[in-house]
């Protein structure tokens, strides 16, 4: 299975160089190649949703390796031109199994985490999830604001992955650069019913969770891990702006 618009340079055919905005592999195609990502980037895709985004180094299509015939679990697509190294599923269980059962069974056991890792994941892009993922998915682009000062509205936000992260800007001065996976913002519309004192914008590419902020309370109660990492953030947060009143050298 050689992907459609693949440019081939390489005498050996198992290394392809892939056209930028390129699918790699489709999901729910039939499985039977995975593929090294040599250089450049990937974004992974499951239902149509930006999930993921990786790059050099990393394995992709390996979830399927031990069930013949199951299809992709997500969409693997280049963002620019890739190169990646494509191996046949059934030639690597051949040279690698040889012998031994060994490394059959660790590659089962790691196959089984990854699988159940894009089995939790899709569950969290379903439309009627509730508390914990009542919201969206939004894809951001370099440059686009996330949130306006000003505005009216109460949304929240967790960041999934940000290439350059998301700057927190107030009348055109840059206050912080938010990056970290996992961490929240937006969260003191919804909690103070104020406008936006702030805005953000993203530097590069952003994927983000929305959660509206009219739920607030009940998924905090139904989940008070995301409580956790709520009012850390705050903390972070009044630790910062008491450093720079007090003027701390090196504070934003």
């Amino acid at each position: 299975m050689i992907p459609g618009n693949v440019n081939i340079k390489e005498q050996d055919v198992r290394v392809l160089n892939i056209a930028g905005d390129t699918d790699i592999f489709v999901q729910g195609e039939p499985a039977d190649h995975f593929y090294i990502l040599l250089y450049g980037n990937v974004e992974l895709l499951r239902g149509g949703h930006r999930v993921l985004h990786l790059g050099a180094g990393t394995v992709l299509g390996t979830e399927t390796l031990l069930k013949p015939g199951r299809g992709y679990l997500y969409t693997a697509r280049a963002r620019g031109e890739v190169r990646v190294a494509r191996h046949g599923y059934q030639e690597f269980l051949d040279q690698a199994v040889s012998g031994t059962l060994l490394l059959r069974r660790v590659l089962d056991t790691h196959i089984k985490e990854i699988e159940n890792l894009w089995i939790r994941l899709e569950s969290l892009l379903k439309e009627d999830q509730d508390y914990y993922f009542p919201g969206g998915i939004r894809s951001c682009s370099p440059g686009e604001w996330v949130i306006h000062e000003g505005d009216q509205d109460d949304a929240i936000y967790r960041i999934v992955s940000s290439e350059q992260g998301l700057e927190v800007v107030k009348e055109d001065k840059v206050l912080a650069l938010l990056r970290e996976p996992g961490d929240f913002f937006g969260e003191m519309a919804a909690i103070l019913g104020e406008a936006r004192t702030a805005g953000v914008r993203s530097v590069g590419e952003s994927i983000l969770e929305v959660y509206p902020g009219d739920r607030l309370n009940q998924m905090i109660a139904d989940y008070p891990g995301m409580s956790s990492r709520i009012i850390n953030n705050l903390a972070r947060r009044l630790a910062s702006t008491t450093k720079k009143l007090a003027g701390t050298p090196g504070d934003i």
